[in-house]
């Protein structure tokens, strides 16, 4: 097996459930990979910002694909970009007002390049949950007011966590079927969906890194838990679903971890993979 890219989502697989992992463990085996020229990518639903935060040691030699591949930085530089269109971003504001009751939803976030934004009214409780997921984070009076960011920010996901008393499978599909052709919904973790623009995903962000770096399908490694990572999973025969997945998850990898993400599976595969 020749490896040059490793690519890992974050919560529920490189991260255990208390939102960290082993620093030293992984710093030993960071040290390796980049010796060998093995690219390191956090590929995640959540904020750019927050990822650099848990890599900072090492923030500016790993490869970032951020809300779930609407962005992609190699290490501080931005690379890609896929905004979503304010007309859409209005008309998706206003069909969640319409057809969801206020009670459905618990929180709206928007993420943009440089903040993610919440509405002041937002209760400090679900505000905290925000802070968790995303380091880089602004309330604003109204959500609809962002459409006129211009050239501060650009807005890239809207994030739609339902309460916890709705059927998420549910309410995830009408939310689908109210969506245009060209904006899309992944199922990111914690009855949240994120909304960007469509036939943008995890697999499109390591697709253009594949490109700017010349490597092959088989010689990526992906790790995810998951909706929303199945499109890495499914792209190499190297991907391994996390023990703790679900089994529609698993059942689209080609491996699956011996360990989970409290037992740090990702570092443990890697290590028996690559370093025995």
């Amino acid at each position: 097996m020749s490896i040059k890219m490793i690519a890992v989502d974050m919560d529920g697989t490189f991260l255990n459930d208390h939102n960290t992992y082993d620093h030293e463990r992984f710093s030993k085996l960071f040290g390796y990979l980049k010796q060998r020229g093995i690219h390191f990518v956090a590929a995640s639903g959540s904020q750019f910002q927050r990822l650099q935060l848990q890599f900072a040691p090492f923030k500016n030699d790993i490869d970032y694909i951020s809300q779930n591949g609407s962005l992609v930085h190699c290490g501080e530089q931005l690379a890609f970009t896929a905004p979503i269109q304010i007309a859409d971003y209005l008309d998706l504001l206003r069909k969640l007002e319409v057809n969801f009751a206020k009670n459905d939803l618990v929180m709206k976030t928007i993420s943009g390049i440089n903040y993610t934004y919440a509405e002041e009214s937002l209760p400090a409780k679900y505000f905290e949950i925000i802070k968790r997921y995303y380091s880089s984070v602004k309330r604003v009076p109204s959500l609809k007011k962002l459409a006129s960011l211009g050239d501060k920010d650009q807005l890239i996901k809207v994030g739609v966590t339902f309460a916890p008393n709705i059927d998420f499978e549910k309410a995830s599909t009408k939310l689908r079927s109210l969506l245009p052709a060209t904006l899309s919904s992944l199922n990111s973790g914690f009855s949240t969906q994120l909304v960007g623009t469509a036939n943008i995903d995890k697999r499109t962000g390591i697709k253009y890194l594949q490109e700017k770096y010349q490597i092959r399908t088989d010689e990526i490694m992906t790790f995810g838990d998951n909706e929303n990572d199945i499109g890495m999973l499914e792209l190499t025969p190297y991907s391994f679903a996390m023990s703790n997945a679900a089994a529609k998850i698993k059942s689209k990898a080609a491996n699956i971890t011996s360990c989970d993400n409290n037992n740090s599976g990702v570092l443990e595969t890697l290590e028996k993979v690559l370093m025995k």
